[in-house]
C-alpha cells in the first residue's frame, strides 16, 4: 500500500492533536491536586481540615489517570515510528 506523504501529514496532526489533548488532561490532573492541598488560587484557605484518606483518594486517582495517559504515549510514539517508517519508504519510491 502506497501512503501518500499528504495522508502521512494527516496522520502526525492527528497524533499532534492527541498530545495536545492528553497535555490538557495532564494540566487538569495537576489543578487538581492544587485545589486539593489549596494552593490553585493564593486567595483560598489551604483545606487543613481535609481527611488524609480522601488525599489518598485523590492521589490514587491522579496515579490511575497518569498510568492511562502514559500508555497513551507509549501508544503514540509507536504510531509515530510506523508513520515515519511509511514516510522514508514513500520517499524511497
Amino acid at each position: 500500500m502506497n501512503v501518500s506523504e499528504s495522508n502521512i501529514r494527516l496522520l502526525l496532526s492527528a497524533i499532534a492533536l492527541e498530545e495536545i489533548a492528553l497535555a490538557h488532561i495532564v494540566n487538569s490532573e495537576a489543578e487538581k491536586i492544587q485545589y486539593v492541598v489549596g494552593t490553585l488560587q493564593p486567595c483560598l484557605e489551604p483545606m487543613e481540615n481535609i481527611a488524609a484518606h480522601d488525599l489518598l483518594a485523590v492521589n490514587h486517582s491522579v496515579c490511575q489517570l497518569m498510568e492511562d495517559v502514559l500508555l497513551r504515549e507509549v501508544m503514540l510514539q509507536m504510531r509515530m515510528s510506523q508513520i515515519m517508517g511509511a514516510l522514508d519508504r514513500t520517499r524511497m519510491l
